[in-house]
């Protein structure tokens, strides 16, 4: 979702918004963890999934009325863009196909492979690890359930400029090639380090 909002809003600094976008995923960590394990702890897992559904039903209203797809919905141009030229509509096509093409132009390319293993490792590893296991694991020491809840949102915020300062050394100082030799090895050893744990 994050790559469609940057591609069709932005022509210059979309590593950067890139970053942003996905650290959001770190800001939604560092202010819900805590909240629920403290609603979870005090009136039950039922108060907290409650909570949890109600802030979803007032972000997906704002969304519906105030997001839209493109720029030139409310008149505007993507970032970046000082052309005189005006955006042509793009065709209906049926989006589940168009979907499964570009999935198949892209299975052919090296570059999409070096993506697709990076990005298994990094969500094998965040997601099914350390989201799945490391607060059980606190409570397994004696580490109560806010506080463990608490040190995954401070991971939380690393992840944030982590995600951030990435996305803006892709766009706005390295090349794609300075960024795979240092993004690359980063990955791999994480990978391993997490393996081997």
């Amino acid at each position: 979702m994050g790559a469609i909002v940057v591609n069709r809003w932005f022509l210059s600094k979309r590593g950067l918004v890139l970053g942003i976008l996905t650290a959001s995923t770190a800001t939604g960590q560092l202010v819900f963890l805590p909240m629920l394990a403290s609603v979870t702890d005090r009136f039950g897992w039922r108060t907290a999934a409650l909570a949890l559904s109600g802030a979803a039903l007032l972000i997906i209203r704002a969304i519906a009325i105030f997001m839209r797809d493109r720029p030139a919905d409310v008149g505007l141009r993507p970032f970046g863009d000082n052309s005189e030229t005006v955006e042509v509509s793009q065709p209906k096509v049926n989006s589940i196909a168009s979907t499964l093409n570009a999935l198949w132009l892209g299975m052919h390319n090296r570059d999409f492979w070096l993506l697709f293993g990076s990005f298994f490792i990094c969500g094998a590893s965040t997601n099914g690890l350390i989201g799945t296991h490391l607060i059980p694991a606190c409570i397994d020491h004696g580490i109560p359930e806010v506080k463990a809840a608490g040190l995954l949102a401070i991971m939380g915020l690393f992840d944030f400029f982590g995600t951030t300062m990435s996305g803006w050394l892709s766009c706005c100082v390295f090349n794609l090639y300075i960024g795979r030799g240092l993004f690359g090895p980063h990955y791999n050893i994480f990978g391993f380090s997490c393996y081997t744990i």
